[in-house]
């Protein structure tokens, strides 16, 4: 279901709607059962290829979204068929590619970007992009299907042993700014917004931990394994800063013709102010139960009302940390093969200075793809900032050392990570 599950769909829509669920043949028939579950708690229809447009308007629904990336542009091309709340100003506004020229045609971004479908494309692009660059896909997420192109080795490796070249796009890499605030935080941010018919509502802003990159590590040929392994919210952003990430990120959503929307807005904290990683139109992943842990809204319960055409009523951004910190941890394993190898319990990992809960673990014997990759998947709490950085440092010391097994010290991450 992406970053809502089925209760979270079912206790947000309360007092709001009664949800459809609409799942592919394809789907329904790879999670049999998540569909027997939906069909216990909602309306479910099971669509045939190309059938989705259909199935909607037989359903009679007023209105469609989507919690899960996958979706997305399927969920988008029945709200261009329909014409309901949610069409953006550009087709295809996720596409990458469409949202670096988009900002270039607004003046907002200057970062050479182009096409990649063959092996050739790429070899051309190279000439007309330099390097750094980085290739990867025009829609995914969370940075599947990524390689970075450094030097002639890296152009090499691709030749060589990339098997799929379609649908790619080929930038120049962002340059990078440490974070101001904290040592241990990455140079990037990500805006949580809810876009109405004519207003913008900035839910959170999220400072984040440390990427995991393990060049030539990827479960594809060609690619490399790139997981950002934490969220923590409020930002810690001086005022001046945060002012500009709202304000360029206003200036996308405009570009994009973002409108009755929820959007995940990534942006890289660079040396002239913040450039656009990528924006996604739905909940980011994880984020609405940190949201919901320092007092703000409920983010699903935003898209449904969105999906309506209704305005959720969302307050304004808070000042400072009136409810303290929320840090969502989830920590990648370095290598992506194999199995589990340490036996990790929830009540290891709640016994952890800061954790407040354990949505996920790893569990010995396992494939590591059983849970995305991730070690595990905690939430942290935190009363003021010092005790956040102090939570952190602990509790990624106490999971490399539960993990040890998996060779979470050997990972480039943990030094940079603990070094800060």
């Amino acid at each position: 279901m992406g970053s809502a599950g089925l209760w979270d769909i079912y206790d947000s829509a309360r007092g709001i709607c009664r949800p459809v669920l609409f799942f592919s043949e394809a789907t329904a028939a790879e999670f049999p059962e998540l569909v027997e579950a939906a069909e216990g708690m909602f309306s479910v229809c099971v669509f045939a290829p190309d059938g989705l447009v259909e199935a909607v308007k037989a359903a009679g629904v007023h209105g469609v979204t989507t919690f899960h990336d996958d979706e997305l542009d399927n969920a988008d091309a029945a709200l261009w068929a329909l014409d309901l709340p949610g069409v953006c100003g550009v087709e295809q506004p996720w596409d990458k590619l469409v949202q670096r020229r988009s900002l270039a045609r607004a003046g907002l971004s200057e970062i050479r970007a182009t096409a990649v479908d063959t092996a050739e494309d790429f070899v051309q692009g190279l000439h007309k992009v330099g390097r750094p660059a980085v290739l990867k896909p025009r829609r995914a997420a969370g940075g599947s299907g990524l390689a970075f192109i450094e030097d002639p080795a890296d152009v090499d490796f691709q030749l060589n042993h990339r098997q799929h070249w379609e649908n790619m796009v080929l930038e120049a890499q962002l340059p990078s700014a440490a974070h101001p605030a904290a040592g241990w935080l990455a140079d990037f941010v990500s805006v949580e917004t809810v876009s109405t018919g004519d207003k913008r509502h900035h839910v959170a802003v999220f400072d984040k931990a440390p990427v995991s990159v393990n060049r030539r590590g990827g479960t594809t040929p060609g690619t490399d394994a790139l997981s950002v392994t934490g969220d923590v919210t409020p930002t810690r952003l001086p005022d001046n800063l945060r002012d500009m990430v709202l304000e360029y990120t206003e200036g996308v959503l405009d570009a994009l013709g973002v409108r009755w929307r929820v959007t995940h807005t990534e942006l890289r904290l660079t040396p002239y102010g913040p450039e656009l990683i990528e924006v996604n139109g739905r909940v980011g992943g994880h984020l609405s139960r940190l949201v919901r842990e320092v007092g703000g809204p409920n983010m699903f319960s935003a898209a449904l009302k969105l999906a309506l055409g209704q305005d959720p009523e969302i307050p304004a951004l808070p000042d400072g940390a009136p409810n303290g910190y929320a840090m969502g941890f989830f920590p990648a394993f370095r290598n992506r093969q194999g199995i589990v190898e340490s036996n990790v319990t929830r009540a290891d990992l709640a016994a952890l200075p800061g954790v407040l809960r354990v949505d996920e673990v790893a569990v010995e014997g396992q494939p590591r793809s059983a849970t995305g990759y991730r070690a595990t998947n905690l939430v942290l709490r935190a009363t003021d900032a010092a005790e956040m950085d102090l939570a952190i440092a602990q509790t990624t010391a106490g999971v490399v050392r539960l993990f040890h097994a998996d060779d979470f010290a050997d990972d480039r991450w943990f030094d940079n990570f603990m070094q800060n």
